[in-house]
Formats: structure tokens, sequence, C-alpha cells
């Protein structure tokens, strides 16, 4: 029996390794729902009151599994009703895949019910952003989308009108050749220049007072950062993200930092001379070290920071 673009697309979903999709039904995503429903011995569909939980379950289940997280809307209102748990993920660097449905394809630009332009809707918000023209299409978009949201820590939009989806009989261009994708992908590495190494070790090293921040880019390497907190006598501050990087009764943190921090931890910033950022994106300027008029007096200077552009602020007791 010939397979549909639904078809295609769950049974190339689960040789990426989804195995949990988080949706609501709808007359838009019919099609996806069949595919579904025959895939459901390797991929469970958690079904949700709203939309807006499916996309953010997708992104809780990516943000603590460090998986793929996948959710589905139909079209028009109902993906309009993802925006607000994938910008989540957007902003907290989630791999997270957004399947939603579309109009009959033949009545797209007609003002028929439920209509929205979904590719110009999710643009802002997507490192990878397509519409699927059918089964082979779809072979080669998943393959694109699941890489590039894994990849670049962002969101991936997959979209498809409603009669495509039950499409099974398709002719492949002239261009076409099947098997051109694969789903072999290995995390990327980023290995710095050994300059940057020894800039950094300068600093660390004429810093008397350095306090170390973490967030989710150091999950699964807490032992590294108390030994480097250890060799330094550096407290570790935890961003939200980073809850989990080091135990809280670890002797080394002195808890989270942020609109629910602790005393210590802003202390701990408020003193310190340097400043060294791991796997964080912090957003609150104003909490950053020594940050604000007169936070600090002339004979002290401003801590210099190592890790992302902005320097975030956060404090505790040597």
């Amino acid at each position: 029996m010939a397979k549909t673009t639904a078809d295609v697309l769950f049974e190339r979903l689960a040789a990426w390794g989804v195995d949990v999709v988080f949706g609501l039904p709808g007359d838009g995503i019919n099609g996806f729902m069949e595919g579904l429903r025959k895939q459901r011995e390797r991929i469970r569909f958690v079904q949700v009151r709203h939309e807006e939980g499916a996309a953010f379950m997708a992104c809780g289940y990516a943000k603590f599994t460090g998986r793929l997280g996948v959710c589905i809307a139909t079209s028009g209102p109902g993906a309009i009703h993802l925006l607000n748990g994938l910008y989540d993920a957007k902003m907290d660097g989630a791999p997270v895949l957004a399947i939603t449905g579309q109009t009959y394809h033949d009545l797209m630009g007609m003002h028929y019910q439920q209509e929205v332009n979904l590719l110009g809707l999710f643009e802002d918000l997507t490192v990878f952003n397509q519409q699927i023209n059918g089964p082979k299409h779809a072979h080669s978009l998943v393959d694109a989308a699941c890489r590039s949201a894994l990849s670049r820590k962002g969101v991936a939009h997959l979209n498809c009108p409603n009669d495509w989806q039950e499409l099974t009989d398709e002719e492949s261009s002239d261009m076409m050749v099947m098997g051109h994708t694969s789903v072999a992908w290995r995390p990327p590495f980023v290995v710095p220049q050994a300059e940057s190494i020894k800039a950094a070790a300068d600093i660390l090293n004429g810093g008397k007072k350095t306090v170390i921040m973490v967030g989710q880019g150091a999950l699964h390497a807490g032992d590294v950062v108390e030994k480097a907190a250890d060799v330094m006598g550096a407290p570790i501050v935890k961003a939200l993200l980073g809850k989990a990087v080091v135990p809280d009764d670890s002797p080394y943190t002195t808890g989270g930092l942020g609109l629910l921090g602790t005393a210590p931890s802003e202390q701990a910033m408020e003193e310190c001379d340097s400043l060294l950022l791991i796997g964080t994106s912090f957003p609150y300027m104003a909490l950053s070290a020594h940050a604000g008029p007169g936070s600090r007096g002339p004979d002290r200077p401003r801590p210099r920071a190592i890790g992302p552009a902005l320097s975030y602020r956060h404090r505790p007791l040597w």
C-alpha cells in the first residue's frame, strides 16, 4: 500500500527517536492524526486541553531530557495557540518541532475557513520553517527540521495543507534523488581558540573573589564545575535552568540568582572581582555584578566576565 504524507512524516520522526507527541486534534490535521494512529506502538500521543499546553509540554520535555520535543496543532487558531510555548522554547534554547495543518492547497489565498499565513507567522521564532508538499518531500523535510532544531537549539516548524496530508500519488521532479538525507546527527562541539583559553585563565588567575555562574549549558558537567569551584575558591551561583547542575546542598553553591534568588548569591555577585559564566544567557542585566548607580565605589573596578557578551549579577561569601 502506498504511504501517505502523514505516514512518511511519523515514520521518519520515529526513526529520529521521537516517541511522544503533544497536541490537540482538529479538522486541519485529520490526516496527521491518522498517521499518528498507525504509529501508536512507537509514538505516544498526549492529548491536551489547549494547544498552548502542548507547546509548553514539548518545550519542557526538550529542556529536561535533551531530546527533541514535538507538538502538533490544527490550522488557523489552533496553530496560533502554539506560539506562547514555542517562544519559550526559542528563548530558552530548547529543540522543539511544531507540526501544523493548513487549509486545502487549492483554496489557499481564497479566504477559506481558518486560513492563516502560518509560515509568515512562525518566521520570527523558528530556525527552520517550511511547508510539506507531499510524501517524498516530507521525508527530506523531517530530516532537515529535526537536525536544525537539535543543532541550533531552537524551534522547527512543518506545515502541511489538509488534503496533502493524505496524498500518496506524487511524481518526483527530475532533480529529486531519494535517500539523499538521513537521520545521522551528532551534537556539535565548539572548541575555543587557545588564545581565548589563555585570556580566560589570566583573568581567573588574577581574580581574588571569583564567582561561577552556571546555566543549562553546564548540565551533566556538575563534577567539573565543582572541581573548578574548589580550585578557585569560587562559589557557584545557579540560573534557573542551571538548578540541576549541582545539588542544592552542595558545599560550593549559594543557590539561585534572579527574581527568586538567594541573598548569599546576591552578595557574592556584589563583592566578586571576576565572573565565570558557564552555559547561561542569564537575562537580568539589572542584577549584573556591580550593576546600577551607587553599587560600587570609585576604588571598586567592575568585574571582568568570561562567557556570553552579557554579564549578570549574583553574590556569595568567600
